[in-house]
């Protein structure tokens, strides 16, 4: 803005070079100043962004304000020097304003609305519907919202959970069969599978407990897929292609199967989390398997599973002592005869040539021998005349049913529901099953609670809707201490809204998310519109000290700013395009170029339109 102002001042040469300089300066000095405190002002609320998605905010409003601030510094000190010393500009002869293009188009445009009020009452109405309808882009799901877009990763996870008791075998089996059909896909470069012992923990994994996957009845294959430059599909929908053949081996072999992302932002515990608290254990896991029902018959939503425990049986040993005693048989005799059958004891080592360590010779029974309780038969003690006596006539077997943990969080019994989601956002899964609980309530004394994904996306979409309130006052107030208005700050602000009919319809357009980065682009372009806005409302203010009709001021101010004000478009447009193929920062470069595309086109007709129905008498009584 500093060098198109020198630049047309040299181009008129109605002084010295110097001088020009100097005056183009300290002629949008001022406006230049209060619109890069703005700007700050946008941004600096972002630093009370609370919860996980906080440390990644924080950079962004201290930042900021530091690049804002030397940038001033550079345009009032070196570019006026840099443009005194290079710019060459021929002289533009003695031409009038109203002569150039500009003028001409502008006063076509503007002119009809500040004469006829009727024609303004429609320009008004058709910007306020066009707002509202595309605020409602969100609601028809045309806009989703999300946290953060997948990234295109090189790597995920699948998980494949047995039922409880499953032998390793059973479990390696489902793993191998997951594994052929990963063998099948041509993106799929290696991968690694873990059977009893859970694979290498990530910084996803911590939260997910992935280290706490070390029974027989659980195996993670850690799938690498050929690198993102090489495949003409993304990671994201890679997995949503294989998810129904998953799915179909995971019910053949009686599995849980999921598929586990890297998430782009904080890890969660799963994409969307119920958590269900209430008094009694037992009315929980009746209601955690209604709200698993619930995940099932929602649209987008996969990979259904819960924290609670399968049913199984628990058998104890029950020692007659009396019949023991009379067989010279002690409780520890026979114990250690069941340790021995069934779990088995190293009785010797082989030594075998070529082998640095002796190898054990483990003693047990073969496995169908010690699946069921009927093997006790088999199982044999020496009483105390020597004789062989089975250990079914010393002990008999007593079923029961094996107790189940539960869970508590901040001291309260609490069961979870996870879901993982296919190709739509976790908020919106959330709400169609917010909407069907209302028609079916817990029981009194029982909440549910929605974690994961859904619940950081809330929150940090709460927080930056709030860091702009509380940007916007701080700009209303500043704006209102510069021009003793009320109304003309809301004026200059009203813009604001006005990217909204940009960016909506583009993200429609596009497909992409709007996610938190999104935000931060909307938060951004609050700054820069209203900067625009300072800079004409400043020049007609000049206009108005010149005892120029409002008419001719409006149009004549805002032709000589359309310049400056298309080209800062411009370049956020393209300084935003570098960024826009990025999976997690895409949405704030859209935002920034459909927004700046429409609230500049837009301000330079609003503005001087709302000026004139506000400030019309005013003007007339001075």
């Amino acid at each position: 803005m500093v060098v198109e102002n020198i630049h047309r001042h040299y181009q008129a040469q109605k002084m010295p070079r110097l001088q020009a300089a100097i005056t183009a300066v300290n002629e949008i000095g001022s406006p230049t100043v209060l619109a890069t405190l703005t700007v700050i002002l946008a941004f600096l609320p972002m630093f009370f962004v609370t919860g996980m998605m906080g440390p990644y905010m924080a950079p962004i409003p201290f930042n900021v304000p530091v690049a804002m601030t030397a940038s001033l510094m550079i345009a009032f000190i070196v570019t006026p020097w840099a443009a005194f010393r290079l710019v060459k500009v021929r002289h533009a002869g003695e031409g009038k304003l109203e002569d150039t293009w500009i003028f001409k188009l502008y006063k076509k445009i503007l002119g009809p609305l500040l004469e006829n009020k009727s024609k303004r009452r429609i320009f008004i109405a058709a910007i306020v519907v066009l707002f509202l309808s595309v605020m409602a882009f969100p609601f028809l799901e045309w806009v989703q919202f999300r946290m953060l877009p997948k990234a295109n990763k090189n790597t995920f996870l699948i998980t494949v959970d047995m039922p409880r008791g499953t032998a390793l075998e059973d479990t390696d089996r489902a793993a191998r069969a997951v594994g052929r059909y990963m063998d099948t896909i041509p993106e799929v470069k290696n991968y690694e599978t873990f059977v009893g012992v859970p694979s290498v923990i990530d910084f996803n994994g911590l939260l997910r407990g992935s280290g706490a996957r070390n029974m027989p009845q659980y195996a993670d294959i850690r799938v690498n897929i050929v690198d993102k430059s090489r495949r003409s599909i993304s990671s994201e929908d890679l997995v949503l292609k294989i998810r129904p053949r998953i799915a179909a081996l995971g019910r053949q072999y009686g599995a849980n199967i999921k598929i586990v992302e890297d998430p782009p932002g904080p890890p969660v515990r799963a994409t969307v989390l119920a958590e269900i608290y209430g008094p009694h254990y037992r009315e929980l896991r009746a209601l955690a398997r209604k709200v698993r029902g619930l995940f099932s018959r929602t649209a987008g939503v996969t990979d259904v599973d819960d924290s609670l425990q399968a049913d199984s049986t628990m058998y104890h040993i029950i020692v007659d002592k009396t019949k023991a005693a009379e067989n010279g048989i002690s409780t520890e005799e026979i114990i250690g005869a069941m340790r021995i059958a069934l779990g088995g004891v190293s009785v010797t080592t082989l030594h075998v040539p070529g082998e640095k360590n002796p190898v054990d010779i483990f003693l047990r029974f073969p496995r169908a021998a010690r699946a069921t309780p009927s093997s006790l038969g088999q199982i044999y003690v020496m009483g105390k005349d020597g004789g062989q006596i089975p250990l079914t006539e010393l002990a008999h077997v007593a079923p029961s049913d094996e107790d189940k943990p539960i869970y508590h969080k901040d001291m309260r019994k609490v069961a979870y529901v996870y879901g993982e989601m296919a190709g739509r956002p976790p908020l919106y899964a959330a709400l169609d099953m917010m909407k069907r609980l209302g028609k079916h309530p817990l029981p009194k004394g029982y909440s549910l609670k929605w974690g994961g994904e859904m619940k950081l996306t809330k929150d940090v979409f709460r927080d930056l809707g709030a860091a702009m309130a509380v940007a916007l006052i701080l700009i209303y107030l500043l704006l209102v201490g510069k021009f003793r208005s009320f109304i003309v700050p809301f004026i200059i602000m009203g813009p604001i809204p006005l990217a909204m009919i940009g960016i909506m319809p583009g993200f429609a357009l596009t497909g992409v998310y709007f996610s938190a980065t999104s935000m931060i682009g909307v938060i951004a372009l609050a700054g820069i519109v209203v900067r625009n806005s300072i800079i004409l409302i400043e020049f007609i203010q000049d206009k108005k000290n010149e005892g120029m009709p409002i008419e001719r001021a409006l149009i004549e101010a805002g032709a000589i700013r359309t310049r400056p004000i298309v080209l800062t478009a411009m370049a956020a447009i393209l300084g935003a395009s570098v960024i826009a193929s990025d999976p997690v920062w895409s949405g704030l470069a859209w935002s920034l170029i459909f927004g700046m595309a429409a609230s500049t086109a837009l301000t330079l007709v609003v503005i001087p339109v709302l000026y004139y129905i506000f400030q019309r008498k005013k003007w007339e009584e001075v």
